[in-house]
């Protein structure tokens, strides 16, 4: 990311990481509207003019506008699955930006079912351990 000009899309709580690239790259993050958003970034180190404060989701044109506006040269997000990952990757290819998606860690989830008999297992079982206690 030296040397580039980074949109971050990762959330808030992601920012802390990429402080120390801020005399390397010129950072910029896209952020929810609140006021522990806005302090959390600011306190690792984002300038206010390079923040956007926004309720997702966020349409294509504004998408591209923002891009445009800050000379985005690469993204950083996080896979979503939903229809703004598309967009980013769609604008990404158009406007010749590099788009690096963070894929999310595998959930290990220690019982699955995908039945009504498996459920209603599991929930008899959970009214079982409850009533023991």
């Amino acid at each position: 990311l030296v040397g580039e000009r980074v949109l971050l899309t990762l959330g808030v709580k992601h920012l802390a990481a990429f402080a120390p690239l801020q005399g390397q790259a010129t950072l910029f993050a896209r952020i929810l509207p609140t006021v522990t958003a806005l302090e959390t970034a600011l306190a690792v180190g984002f300038d206010r003019q390079r923040l956007v404060a926004i309720f997702p989701p966020v349409s294509r044109e504004l998408e591209r506008a923002l891009w445009q506006q800050w000379q985005i040269t690469t993204v950083v997000t996080k896979a979503s699955g939903t229809a703004s990952e598309q967009i980013k990757q769609t604008l990404a290819q158009e406007l010749q930006v590099k788009l690096i998606t963070l894929q999310r860690p595998p959930m290990v989830y220690p019982r699955q079912t995908s039945d009504r008999a498996g459920i209603e297992a599991f929930l008899q079982e959970l009214l079982q351990e409850l009533s023991r206690s």
